[in-house]
């Protein structure tokens, strides 16, 4: 998804209407639908004031290209030499592990466990996909 999608996304997640939007976050109701049609792209600043008007992250609104397997295989790359990040192969299926040695192993191993956490939550039927989707936006926020 791409910035003005995402806004959009997390706009009628909130239950907000442009108008609301551009009031919350200062800025016109013609430039929110302009990010949300793709005419226009908001800058940093922009970015941040839309995020916190939606109580969520703003990382959750910047668009990361991943429309093909290559570039999704760069993420990859990038986080695993952060984070520790390396496929494995268990019974026969492909998974992605965490290397604990890899300095910021901990942190995304705990943030892990946590994502975990709440899609079993949602599974079991404790919380909804929109809970879950909520918990997603605000992660880090």
């Amino acid at each position: 998804m791409n910035t003005g999608e995402l806004i959009k996304k997390y706009r009628k997640m909130r239950g907000m209407t442009q108008v609301q939007l551009a009031e919350a976050c200062g800025q016109t109701d013609s430039a929110i639908r302009n990010y949300e049609l793709g005419n226009r792209t908001p800058g940093a600043a922009q970015i941040d004031a839309i995020a916190s008007a939606l109580e969520i992250s703003p990382e959750s609104l910047r668009d990361i290209p991943t429309e093909n397997s290559r570039q999704a295989l760069e993420l990859l790359f990038r986080i695993g030499a952060e984070y520790g990040l390396e496929p494995a192969e268990i019974d026969g299926k492909l998974v992605l592990s965490i290397n604990p040695k890899a300095k910021k192993a901990p942190k995304l191993t705990q943030a892990l466990k946590q994502w975990k956490k709440m899609a079993d939550s949602e599974k079991s039927g404790e919380i909804t996909a929109a809970d879950l989707d909520r918990w997603k936006a605000e992660f880090g926020a």
